[in-house]
């Protein structure tokens, strides 16, 4: 080998890696990049959030009405803790006599528990708002509406909430649902008008 290929290889080889001041150089231009770029994930991630949990609910409550219509039986979607709330998540069960309340099902009863959803994140809020005083549970009866325990129709509006992002899920007298955003529907009320 010549002294020529010698000193070639020498210079790839010095050019092949990179030296620490440039891959401090890079690592700290991510960094700025990446400080920029978290108030917008962050924002995209509550949006997201807050549009699966509405769409997840409306899921449960046609569930819900679809199958007190189906099966003849009262269906109610109520918190799943009650001390805790809808931040809990929710559960979907099935009595033989109507509730308005959260309740666990009650062991060696007809009560049967079709669905639960898993707790929710800290950083999103629930509001549920009934067109009925002291309910916090929708009911509905074997016909398909949503009713209270007498019978008297019922309404209700939850409202899921992560920093700006609000999504309002309204059920209607008839157990319809909806899910609307009041930021750009008019027709979604302000949550306590079901």
């Amino acid at each position: 080998m010549g002294p020529c290929i010698l000193l070639a290889m020498t210079r790839v080889a010095r050019q092949a890696g990179v030296t620490l001041a440039e891959l401090t150089m890079v690592l700290a231009i991510l960094a700025i990049l990446a400080v920029f770029a978290m108030p917008a994930g962050l924002d995209w991630w509550r949006r997201e959030t807050v549009i699966v949990l509405a769409d997840r609910f409306a899921s449960a409550a046609s569930l819900a009405r679809a199958t007190a219509r189906n099966r003849r039986i009262w269906v109610h979607l109520g918190p799943r803790e009650a001390a805790s709330g809808w931040s809990a998540g929710w559960a979907l069960y099935t009595t033989a006599t109507p509730r308005t309340w959260a309740a666990r099902t009650a062991p060696d009863t007809d009560d049967v528990l079709i669905a639960v959803s898993p707790p929710v994140v800290p950083s999103v809020d629930f509001a549920f708002i009934s067109s009925q005083k002291g309910v916090d549970t929708i009911s509905y009866a074997p016909v398909g509406y949503s009713r209270t325990s007498n019978g008297a129709p019922l309404s209700g509006t939850l409202t899921i909430a992560s920093g700006a992002h609000v999504r309002r899920v309204r059920i209607n007298f008839a157990g319809r649902v909806r899910v609307c955003n009041p930021a750009t529907d008019r027709s979604c009320g302000t949550g306590d008008d079901s």
